[in-house]
């Protein structure tokens, strides 16, 4: 199984999580979240993330969702996935969203590798950005 890690700053990903609540119940144990809070620091975050990757029990990869590329908590992901001493295959994505994290929970029991569950996510977050004002069938309801 997959490690999923959704990094974030401030409460993104608290609202992440209690929106999958909402909708599919609880969070997968393979799904952990960090945040990076406006009282915290860089260091302090690494630690932690470093704690977070080490808690996952027998994971065979790891994807790390963040929500802005070159904010500390994707460029602390992206240390291990440069690390050519970590041993567990990383791929780390940023924009995070809801359907990114409905499809890392699936993408995370079903898929082989960190790499093809990053293509289903990925693929996902394309197709789940659409501007209101498409032409409806005559037999769709809102």
């Amino acid at each position: 199984m997959l490690g999923i890690i959704l990094a974030s700053h401030g409460d993104l990903v608290y609202g992440l999580k209690d929106t999958y609540t909402m909708v599919a119940g609880d969070l997968p144990e393979n799904i952990k979240i960090i945040s990076l809070r406006s009282d915290s620091d860089a260091d302090t975050f690494k630690k932690e993330f470093h704690e977070l990757i080490n808690s996952f029990q027998d994971i065979t990869g790891l994807v790390v969702l963040t929500d802005l590329e070159g904010g500390t908590p994707y460029n602390t992901a992206c240390t291990y996935f440069y690390d050519p001493e970590f041993k567990i295959e990383t791929e780390v994505i940023t924009g995070v969203n809801f359907p990114m994290l409905l499809e890392a929970a699936e993408s995370s029991e079903t898929v082989l590798s960190a790499a093809e569950a990053a293509e289903n996510i990925i693929n996902t977050a394309k197709e789940s950005v659409k501007k209101a004002g498409i032409i409806l069938d005559e037999e769709d309801e809102f």
